[in-house]
């Protein structure tokens, strides 16, 4: 799992895509907007006011079609402890202290 795509998240992404992971969960809330464009290679013009986790695990799929993506623009917050019990990894790419900080206690309770 990875949480955040932006500009971790995108560099994340790719390197656990070319490094062959197969299954890949991702959640961002935050759309593209125009400032995003110059850090974050995995968006485009053309997807400015798309949620990034949808653009991001687009892109990747395109490269990877072998690898198996799924996303979500909801808050990390909002999913239940047992959700994230089904992931071997969790990889947190966050900007938001708020939801940097609640993730770390969630997981190492």
């Amino acid at each position: 799992m990875v949480i955040g795509a932006g500009g971790l998240g995108c560099e994340i992404l790719k390197i656990l895509a070319i490094s062959g992971f197969k299954n890949i969960y991702v959640i961002d809330l935050d759309i593209i907007e125009l400032t995003n464009l110059n850090r974050q290679f995995l968006f485009r013009k053309k997807d400015i006011g798309k949620f990034k986790a949808e653009i991001a695990t687009e892109f990747i799929k395109e490269k990877y079609p072998e690898i198996n993506l799924k996303w979500s623009n909801r808050k990390v917050q909002s999913f239940p402890p047992e959700f994230f019990s089904q992931f071997n990894v969790i990889i947190g790419g966050l900007d938001n202290m708020e939801a940097r900080l609640w993730l770390n206690e969630m997981i190492h309770k």
